[in-house]
C-alpha cells in the first residue's frame, strides 16, 4: 500500500469525511451544562433531534419513537465521546448527565486536525465496545473485527449494493449501523441511503469504498496479515499472544508504522489517571427492595475486606465466590474477581485491589455478585468520599430492613 497517500493528506484543510465537523458540533451541543442521559447512560430522547439537525448528515426518520440507536450517526458519535475519555457521567445529580471533562477537553483543544482525527480513530478502533451503546457485548464485538469482516464482502469494483430490504437489514448486526455511519464519517466509505419510508429507519441502498478507505483499511489489513503470517516467536516480541487479540495493543503497534507518514501527528489526547483515594468511603448497599446497609470503610482496605464487611452486615457467610463490577469512565464494564479465580480469570483480583484504587465518585454504582450459583446481587452506591474518619473501620453505620435468609431454600 503506497505510503504517499497518507503523506499528501492535509487534515487541516480538509480531513477525510466529516467526523471532525460532526464531533465539534456535538461538543458544542454539550457546552458547559452537558446533556441529559437515561438511567442506562444513553442520550435522552429530548436532545436527539436537536443534535441530529446540527450534523452534516441530518436524517429524516419516520419512526413513532426514535431512540439513540435510530440515529446511526449520533450513536456513533456518542460512542466516540465515551471511548475517547472526553466525557464523564455526572452521577451526583438527581438525574444523570453526560458532562465534558475539562482536563481532557483542554488536551483536545491543543490538538491539530491530524491529531484529533487519529485520537478519535484510536478511541473507535482501540477502545470502543458494544456495551458502551447498551448492547450485549459479544466475542469479536470490537469495532475492528466487525469492520474487517465487513470489508471482505466488497466486490472488486468496491461497490456494495443491496437489492432487497432484507439484505440491507443485515447491516444492523454486521458491522452495525453505527459502525457504518462512523466509516462514512471518517471518510472510509460513501453511502447512499434509501428514501425515508414510514415506520422505517436509516437504510443504505449502496456503499462504495473511498480511495482513503482503501488506503487506510488496506494498510491495516496488510499489517494484521503480516502478523498472522509471522511465526509465533516473531509475533510475541511485538504484541505477545494476548496482545494480538487486544484492539488497543494492535492499534498502538499499527500507529507506530503509519504515524511518521501523517503530517502533523505528534501529540496524543491525554486522559488523566484516576488518583488513589485513601480516605474513608461511605457506601449504601442494597439487597432487594427495602433492605439496605450503610457502611464506612477506608480507601486503604482491599476489596476483599469490603466483600467481607458487606456479607457480615447482611448476616451472610463468606463461603462462596464473588465478583465486583462497575462501569469505567469510558462506559466499559470492569470486573474484579475473587482471589480463588486467579487461574481462570483475566480480571483483577479483590485481594490485589484497594478500595481507593477504584475511580469512585459520589453517586457511582458498583455491583456485587455473591455466590455464582444462587446469584445474590447487591447494589452498592457510593454516597460520600473522604468523610470524617471513624475511630475504627470498617463500621456498620445503619441497617434498614431484615436481610433474607442465605440458605432459606434448603
Amino acid at each position: 500500500m503506497p505510503i504517499n497517500v497518507f503523506e499528501t493528506q492535509d487534515f487541516e484543510q480538509r480531513a477525510p469525511g466529516t467526523i471532525l465537523q460532526d464531533f465539534e458540533a456535538l461538543l458544542g451541543q454539550m457546552g458547559d451544562q452537558g446533556l441529559p442521559v437515561t438511567p442506562a447512560h444513553l442520550l435522552a430522547l429530548i436532545c436527539l433531534e436537536t443534535i441530529n439537525r446540527s450534523l452534516t448528515h441530518p436524517l429524516e426518520l419516520r419512526l413513532k419513537r426514535a431512540v439513540q440507536k435510530s440515529y446511526p450517526y449520533i450513536n456513533g458519535l456518542y460512542l466516540l465521546l465515551r471511548a475517547s475519555g472526553l466525557t464523564l457521567i455526572d452521577t451526583q445529580s438527581r438525574k444523570p448527565r453526560l458532562q465534558l471533562d475539562p482536563v481532557v477537553l483542554a488536551s483536545w483543544s491543543s490538538l491539530n486536525g491530524a491529531e484529533r482525527y487519529f485520537a478519535l480513530l484510536k478511541a473507535w478502533w482501540g477502545r470502543s465496545r458494544e456495551e458502551i451503546l447498551g448492547e450485549r457485548q459479544t466475542w469479536g464485538g470490537d469495532a475492528l473485527t466487525k469492520i474487517m469482516g465487513f470489508i471482505e464482502r466488497f466486490p472488486q469494483d468496491g461497490l456494495l449494493r443491496f437489492e432487497t430490504p432484507q439484505a440491507a437489514d443485515r447491516l444492523r448486526y454486521s458491522p452495525g449501523l453505527y459502525n457504518l455511519a462512523l466509516m462514512e464519517g471518517f471518510g472510509l466509505l460513501e453511502i447512499r441511503a434509501t428514501p425515508p419510508a414510514e415506520g422505517q429507519g436509516w437504510r443504505p441502498e449502496w456503499i462504495r469504498m473511498s480511495d482513503w478507505g482503501k488506503a487506510l483499511l488496506g494498510h491495516y489489513v496488510q499489517f494484521v496479515q503480516q502478523l498472522l503470517a509471522s511465526e509465533t516467536d516473531a509475533v510475541a516480541p511485538i504484541l505477545g499472544f494476548e496482545g494480538f487479540f487486544e484492539p488497543m495493543a494492535r492499534f498502538e503497534q499499527w500507529s507506530q508504522i503509519i504515524r511518521p507518514a501523517i503530517t502533523g501527528w505528534h501529540k496524543e489526547l491525554e486522559i488523566p489517571e484516576s488518583p488513589f483515594q485513601p480516605g474513608p468511603h461511605q457506601f449504601k448497599v442494597s439487597l432487594g427492595a427495602g433492605c439496605w446497609r450503610r457502611i464506612l470503610i477506608g480507601g486503604e482496605d482491599s476489596l476483599d475486606e469490603l466483600a467481607i464487611t458487606i456479607l457480615s452486615a447482611f448476616d451472610f457467610d463468606a463461603d462462596h465466590l464473588y465478583r465486583f463490577s462497575y462501569r469505567d469512565r469510558f462506559g466499559r464494564t470492569i470486573e474484579i474477581d475473587h482471589s480463588y479465580l486467579a487461574g481462570d480469570s483475566d480480571n483483577a483480583l479483590v485481594d490485589e485491589m484497594k478500595i481507593g484504587d477504584l475511580p469512585l465518585s459520589e453517586g457511582m454504582r458498583i455491583d456485587f455478585l455473591f455466590d455464582f450459583g444462587d446469584q445474590w446481587e447487591f447494589g452498592i452506591v457510593t454516597e460520600r468520599l473522604n468523610t470524617e474518619a471513624a475511630e475504627e473501620m470498617p463500621v456498620l453505620l445503619e441497617a434498614h430492613g431484615k436481610a433474607p435468609a442465605q440458605y432459606d431454600h434448603w
